[in-house]
């Protein structure tokens, strides 16, 4: 072979296509061996494919009749949900709020010693009574503002 046949337009030219097992493909999506089902996003980490063609070829599985979703549905029941990213959410009792509280008076140190966000906090003393409405900003006006009641 010269180096002009290597460059004939016959030749397929662009990435290879995925190398990849239609029937590993399947197994670790329907969760077969039981094993939980994996999502499109840890499958393609698995396979070392991108996403779309994961969703790409579980189109083409499932248009041939090779992927059984109701096993993946049965499988996901008895294995429990797929898992979500971040954090599960922790209970924020008012007893811990207000021993926190008493400790520490600022919601950042109170969010830091309960393991939870600054917002739940602060709306959480806010119902208790504990915690007053945001200030507003304490910047001076404007020179030469008029405010509305001066009108």
């Amino acid at each position: 072979m010269t180096a002009l046949d290597a460059h004939t337009p016959s030749t397929r030219r662009g990435r290879p296509p995925a190398a990849f097992s239609p029937l590993e493909l399947s197994s670790w999506w329907e969760g077969r061996g039981g094993r939980r089902p994996l999502s499109q996003r840890e499958l393609a980490r698995k396979l070392g494919l991108s996403a779309t063609t994961i969703r790409k070829h579980l189109r083409a599985l499932r248009a041939a009749g090779q992927l059984d979703d109701q096993a993946r549905a049965r499988n996901l029941a008895a294995r429990g949900a797929l898992r979500r990213g971040g954090r599960p959410p922790r209970t924020l009792k008012d007893t811990d709020l207000i021993a926190a509280w008493g400790k520490a008076p600022s919601v950042t140190a109170v969010a830091r010693a309960l393991h939870v966000c600054r917002t739940r906090v602060r709306a959480r003393l806010q119902d208790l009574g504990l915690l007053s409405e945001r200030p507003q900003s304490k910047r001076p006006k404007a020179p030469g503002r008029k405010t509305d009641a001066a009108d």
